[in-house]
């Protein structure tokens, strides 16, 4: 069970964040650049506010998993700071990699 999370969660970011752009730029071509209804202004809201959620979610995973790679027993130095320094920059290509190379074993 422990897994299935770990990695729905490691997926989850990178889901969010192309489906948020995705929705962003086609209710941009949809609304154009005239006056925004209340409807639109809510639904543009909610949809800053999804990309939030993906934002929190990601920093808490990218802390996480940095930790994980830290307490690694099979890791060198150079790999745990080579692991941390990869999740901090491509965090949310990364966590996927990170979950199918070393969780997915567990």
């Amino acid at each position: 069970m422990k897994k299935v999370v770990s990695c729905i969660l490691s997926f989850l970011p990178l889901l969010m964040i192309f489906l948020t752009m995705i929705v962003f730029f086609l209710s941009y071509f949809i609304i154009g650049e005239g006056t925004m209804t209340a409807g639109e202004t809510i639904f543009m809201l909610g949809l800053v506010l999804f990309t939030l959620i993906a934002v929190v979610l990601t920093f808490a995973l990218m802390i996480w998993y940095m930790i994980k790679a830290c307490k690694n027993p099979e890791f060198s130095v150079g790999m745990k700071v080579l692991w941390c320094v990869l999740l901090y920059c491509f965090n949310i290509m990364a966590f996927p990699v990170y979950w199918i190379l070393y969780i997915r074993k567990e």
